[in-house]
């Protein structure tokens, strides 16, 4: 959604973040696996193996603006949700890729505030048509 904002070194470490995210609450799922192959994509960074670097380096230098650290922040709560709720783990390990980048603690409920309302309009969305009768607009 905004990684196009990123350049590709930006895409390169927060595809490193958001496998950190997913490892956070210590199970994989196939739609974390699937939205981590569809980040790849949509980033054009080359899918890596498992023994590929998993270092970040300094954030703030990689991310010197507010912009590019709240992007990252928003995307990588996104990440959280793929399997369709966020566990307390994965919270923990976004709150601290943001400590990391010096968002504030404003910023941050901003940003978590803004994505429990992403996931429930994702949510809704996937209910649109279920609740009529079948052959009824």
């Amino acid at each position: 959604m905004l990684l196009h904002q990123l350049s590709s070194e930006q895409r390169r470490v927060f595809l490193v973040l958001a496998r950190r995210v997913i490892d956070a609450d210590q199970r994989l799922t196939m739609r974390e696996v699937e939205w981590l192959d569809h980040l790849y994509a949509e980033t054009g960074v080359p899918a890596e193996t498992a023994d590929a670097p998993s270092a970040a380096g300094d954030l703030n230098h990689v991310f010197p603006d507010t912009r590019s650290r709240v992007a990252v922040v928003l995307e990588l709560l996104l990440v959280g949700y793929t399997d369709g709720t966020i566990d307390p783990r994965e919270i923990d390990a976004v709150r601290d890729v943001a400590a990391q980048m010096s968002i504030d603690a404003g910023t941050w409920e901003e940003c978590l505030a803004w994505a429990e309302r992403h996931q429930a309009l994702v949510e809704d969305a996937a209910s649109i048509g279920t609740h009529h009768a079948v052959g009824r607009p």
